[in-house]
């Protein structure tokens, strides 16, 4: 099993504890669940203890105009302790507020917000008051902290919000930081209505800037169809393209990952996969442990099948 997941993990709960994540690079081999919990686990105690007080300052910020609120908020109160205040705040008071809010300072708050808690808050939204604090977040190449929303953003907001995020490596990197679990769905609502070109960007993208065992992260969770048309756009992209893919699997032992790619593939873009020079009998050996351990087997056997057919 690879350790894609865990990188993402020790990126987040770094974040968390404002430290390089270089200083926890002890925590990449471990359960990415087990890091997720104790990342939870301390949030949740840290904000219990001053859960109350956000309350009473959440109903104070209804008593005076809403251009002051917003006022004493930004120059006093500051991001942090905003986005601690702004999961206790109604929907509607949310929205009559958001209005008179900086669009730079928005960015700054939703570092601090807590997606899970804010999701009727971020529901409430138009499109037209997320896309600027998205596009604010891509300047930023605040990766995570966009991918936290995913959980809170209807799949409305994601089709409306997707056209403008420009490059498929941002689309890439935004998802490789996504908690998996939560979103599972999101990423099949996304990519099921990407245009075949914007998908190829995409993989352009894990080409380019080498993220080949990031973009595997979260292909196990597209349907059938929608993995089919990425690894249909991977293998018409060229044998470069898939020869990158097969040593990004060979680099960080991604093989499970990359055989339920191989099987979407149409009869064509499989023929161009096995039709690689960089098969050996090392990764061939590789590829065949990894299927036995995460249950592959019947579909290795096709593989296989295949390269027997074309005398490799």
């Amino acid at each position: 099993m690879t350790n894609l997941a865990a990188r993402a993990e020790v990126i987040k709960l770094a974040r968390e504890l404002h430290t390089p994540a270089e200083d926890l690079a002890f925590l990449l081999d471990s359960d990415p669940a087990a890091i997720r919990r104790i990342r939870h686990g301390m949030h949740a105690a840290l904000d219990a203890r001053h859960r109350p007080m956000f309350d009473r300052l959440a109903k104070v910020s209804a008593l005076v105009p809403n251009s002051l609120a917003v006022a004493i908020a930004t120059r006093y109160y500051g991001p942090v302790l905003c986005g601690m205040i702004a999961s206790s705040l109604s929907p509607e008071r949310a929205v009559a507020l958001i209005g008179h809010v900086p669009t730079d300072f928005l960015a700054d708050v939703s570092v601090h917000v807590d997606p899970a808690a804010a999701t009727p808050i971020v529901r409430a939204f138009d499109s037209d008051i997320l896309v600027p604090v998205m596009r604010e977040l891509l300047a930023r190449k605040d990766y995570v902290t966009l991918a936290r929303f995913l959980v809170a953003a209807t799949d409305r907001q994601l089709l409306d919000v997707v056209p403008h995020i420009e490059t498929g490596e941002d689309l890439l990197l935004v998802a490789f930081n996504a908690e998996l679990d939560s979103v599972a769905d999101r990423f099949e609502v996304v990519l099921a209505d990407l245009s075949d070109d914007r998908i190829r960007d995409i993989v352009q993208a894990m080409h380019d800037r080498d993220r080949f065992a990031e973009g595997l992260t979260f292909m196990q969770f597209l349907t059938d169809k929608t993995l089919g048309r990425v690894a249909d756009a991977t293998a018409a992209l060229g044998p470069e393209i898939l020869t990158h893919l097969v040593e990004s699997c060979h680099r960080e032992n991604a093989w499970a990952e990359l055989i339920p790619v191989a099987t979407a593939m149409s009869a064509d873009s499989l023929d161009r996969l096995l039709a690689l020079d960089t098969w050996d009998e090392q990764k061939l050996t590789a590829v065949t442990r990894a299927a036995e351990a995460a249950g592959h087997t019947g579909e290795l056997a096709r593989l296989l099948g295949e390269l027997e057919q074309r005398g490799r």
